[in-house]
């Protein structure tokens, strides 16, 4: 196994080296710019046919390109000027409910956290644990869980906020 991948990469790797120095000397015979003379053509040279120089686009060519002419844009005389209303805004209540159902979800987080340090200080702790599967996890990483979930939702109500201010909904509307 081991030699046939060994002639097997020989055996590549001649074929690129190969190709590698016979390709220019390919390219250099049917290269146009050097035109091969016969003795029957004279010393001066033939007139040759001049190609139309090739346009160079530039990203001012190309943006005038795109854009459609000023009459295309042109409205009626009739219309106005109004601002279109935003079709993925949404109303003061659709925020109020997503981020009182946030809200909801914190006071039971707060407990358990609240809970678990309680038990790491050392304070009797009068709940049950309930065990979710196998192995009871350590009361720390259970108590940065339960806090990290809080500051999820601390972010998503943030978020909320933020997307209701853009969406036009006064502040006081929101709980």
């Amino acid at each position: 196994m081991n030699r046939r991948a060994l002639s097997f990469f020989a055996a590549v790797s001649f074929a690129i080296i190969s190709f590698l120095f016979t390709a220019p000397t390919a390219f250099a015979q049917n290269d146009p710019a050097v035109p091969s003379q016969s003795p029957s053509q004279s010393s001066s040279p033939a007139p040759t046919p001049q190609t139309p120089a090739k346009k160079v686009w530039t990203n001012d060519d190309i943006r005038s390109a795109k854009q459609p002419s000023p009459d295309a844009n042109a409205k009626p005389a009739g219309t106005v000027n109004k601002p279109k209303p935003n079709p993925k805004a949404r109303e003061a209540g659709w925020y109020r409910g997503q981020i009182s159902k946030l809200q909801a979800q914190i006071p039971p987080l707060d407990e358990k956290i609240s809970q678990l340090q309680a038990a790491l200080s050392g304070q009797t702790v009068t709940s049950t644990r309930q065990y979710g599967g196998v192995r009871p996890d350590d009361w720390r990483d259970e108590l940065s869980r339960y806090q990290k979930q809080r500051d999820d939702i601390d972010t998503k109500i943030a978020a909320l906020q933020d997307q209701a201010r853009h969406d036009g909904v006064p502040e006081n509307e929101l709980p």
